[in-house]
């Protein structure tokens, strides 16, 4: 990839920028990496991109969808330890082949992935033990989930999301023209997924969650790969305990986490249709029945081995969707 910038000496500081936005987040203070960011774009704010970025507010990115959290959470408890943990990322659309309309815009898919403690101890971690956890390859706990889904979303994110995806052609092969064009894309990314990260803690404080447990926002293999924190199980039993004090808490909005369902050993474990839509387990649990019905000894032996598994061109972009 071709590096140019006017902002950014080199592509090193960039990435220093970037670390340290990701940083803020994920010491719970998004509104300064918020700030940041725009701080940044506010010196390129006469570049159409950089403009059409700083106009998107907080308020105006919402998340949809959040009411079949419970219920995925419910199906997936039935069968295992509980969900402590799910992760909300965006996707890259390249895997979707999803590009941007005539409009030049582009919809975000988001990706919901449900995790327990026996990836990571969720439940025991406070903030500064999950960020802990993520290292140079990733979290502790990449690809540890017990299943996934795209059944969260976001809206708002439209027309700045389009177009960072019909420019990153261009800026990776350094076919821009004006310096601030490199950098205003890279920066409207950042600003995207600090909005993305700011609405998720929006929908846990105004929603709530099923339960106490820790929420993590990120990019899944799209630039600017932010992964954080919104919550952790403290975190989020502490505000809710505050709000209950306050007088002002919907108590359907969340349990304690002494409701739990205790954690069932594998060979319990029961195939319900109810539970057929939910990858992952639900095939290990359709593969343990049929073993139960062929033979006891065939079960015991597949309960033994799932055990151990687990400025032209944006000239164009702009007056194309006016």
């Amino acid at each position: 990839m071709v590096f140019a910038s006017q902002l950014f000496a080199t592509e090193e500081e960039e990435r220093r920028f970037r670390l340290k936005v990701e940083m803020m987040l994920r010491e719970g203070k998004p509104d300064q990496a918020l700030a940041a960011v725009d701080a940044r774009l506010a010196e390129i704010a006469e570049r159409p991109f950089a403009a059409l970025a700083l106009s998107l507010a907080p308020e105006d990115v919402a998340i949809t969808g959040w009411d079949k959290l419970a219920a995925t959470i419910d199906s997936l408890d039935m069968h295992g330890q509980p969900i402590s943990a799910i992760g909300i990322d965006f996707c890259n659309p390249d895997q979707f082949d999803n590009k941007p309309d005539d409009g030049m815009n582009l919809h975000p898919v988001l990706e919901t992935a449900y995790y327990c403690d026996e990836v990571f101890a969720f439940s025991a971690s406070d903030r500064a033990a999950i960020n802990a956890a993520y290292g140079r390859a990733g979290p502790r706990w990449r690809g540890g989930f017990d299943h996934n889904d795209h059944e969260i979303g976001v809206t708002g994110l439209d027309a700045i999301y389009g177009r960072y995806h019909a420019v990153l052609p261009h800026l990776e092969a350094g076919e821009l023209t004006e310096l601030p064009d490199y950098d205003a894309p890279r920066l409207s990314a950042m600003r995207t997924a600090v909005l993305l990260h700011m609405a998720v803690a929006r929908a846990v404080e105004e929603k709530g969650l099923p339960r106490a447990m820790v929420v993590l926002v990120g990019s899944n293999d799209d630039y600017p790969w932010f992964d954080a924190p919104v919550t952790t199980r403290a975190e989020y039993e502490e505000a809710t305990d505050a709000q209950a004090e306050s007088g002002d808490t919907d108590e359907a909005l969340f349990t304690s986490l002494a409701t739990l369902a205790p954690v069932r050993p594998n060979a319990g474990y029961r195939f319900t249709p109810e539970t057929d839509h939910v990858s992952g387990r639900s095939l290990r649990h359709k593969l343990v029945r049929e073993a139960e019905e062929a033979s006891a000894d065939v079960a015991d032996a597949v309960v033994a081995v799932e055990a151990n598994e687990r400025t032209s061109l944006f000239g164009r972009l702009f007056r194309r969707s006016a």
